[in-house]
């Protein structure tokens, strides 16, 4: 059974138009077994998952299947509650799509839809999660605080946003509101301690991120090696460098170059707990909640069952 969840907003309100042209009808055409749902606020997503993932022992396949962003790929893995007996599909709709690019899913829809139906057996894929004084929360892509949580915050509410995603250009507000977040970027240190002891002291701490996927923020490619399936999460943190040296950085990291810049730094590992001199925004994969100064970084003890 196919459970379907649209985010009807995505993609500047074109997913439901896509729900509606092109998956509905091929559902229809393949006489597949299929319910859907459609989100209308934040949490709802979040609130369906759990409703059907409660629900999924009670049959013999039951699969996820999402139509949205970053964002409804975080929602949805909030909800889970049965990750043996749950799977999860995804259909990129967004307009920034971190998740998709490192999976190298098809920009189709119909392609997307066609490769959902015809696959034999899910991936095991790993989930990290970022414990702060404020609760828990998982991510699927990555979760940062600093310059990229401060980034996200801004462009939640950036009014040019919504008006360049309508005609395709939705990542140059991005650009716009890093620059500016860079030159305006408080004063910070940063204490990280990783599970095998080594410490970090960060002086002028930019950001930290930690990763499961190698994407975050519309395509800077921060954590080359990060793999989905290793059971490690990677961990990026950009301290210590001027405004015309993050200037000179930051466009490298579209293509994974970043860390030849001395202040750069990329590990791997299993937990990591951190301390900011103060507190800074918290993202995870890209949505923003509140600001946070103690957290503590992990993998999900089990694995999400994805149909790639």
């Amino acid at each position: 059974m196919y459970h379907f969840i649209v985010n009807p907003v995505s993609r500047s309100g074109k997913g439901l138009k896509l729900w509606q042209q092109q998956i509905e009808p091929e559902l229809k055409t393949q006489n597949i077994e299929y319910s859907v749902e459609f989100s209308k606020e934040r949490g709802d997503v979040t609130n369906i998952v759990a409703k059907i993932s409660s629900a999924a022992k009670n049959e013999s396949n039951c699969i996820i299947l999402i139509l949205g962003g970053d964002g409804t790929v975080n929602d949805a893995v909030q909800g889970i509650k049965d990750f043996e007996n749950t799977t999860l599909a995804y259909i990129p709709t967004g307009s920034s799509n971190d998740f998709a690019r490192d999976l190298k899913l098809p920009k189709s829809v119909k392609k997307n839809l066609r490769r959902i139906l015809s696959a034999k057996a899910p991936v095991l894929m790993d989930v990290g999660q970022v414990e702060t004084e404020r609760g828990t929360r998982r991510f699927a892509v990555s979760s940062g605080l600093g310059f990229d949580g401060a980034v996200c915050q801004k462009s939640v509410h950036s009014i040019l946003k919504k008006r360049l995603n309508k005609i395709g250009l939705g990542k140059l507000t991005y650009l716009g509101i890093a620059l500016n977040q860079i030159i305006n970027a408080p004063k910070v240190d940063a204490e990280i301690t990783f599970a095998d002891g080594k410490k970090i002291n960060a002086k002028n701490l930019l950001f930290f991120a930690a990763m499961v996927h190698k994407y975050e923020g519309g395509g800077f490619k921060f954590c080359p090696k990060a793999d989905a399936y290793d059971g490690e999460l990677d961990f990026i943190c950009a301290a210590n460098k001027t405004v015309p040296g993050i200037l000179l950085a930051l466009p490298t990291a579209f293509f994974g170059f970043h860390s030849i810049f001395k202040g750069i730094d990329i590990y791997r590992f299993k937990t990591a707990e951190i301390k900011t001199s103060i507190p800074l925004w918290l993202h995870t994969d890209g949505e923003v909640g509140y600001k946070a100064q103690y957290l503590n970084f992990s993998q999900v003890d089990e694995k999400l069952k994805f149909i790639l």
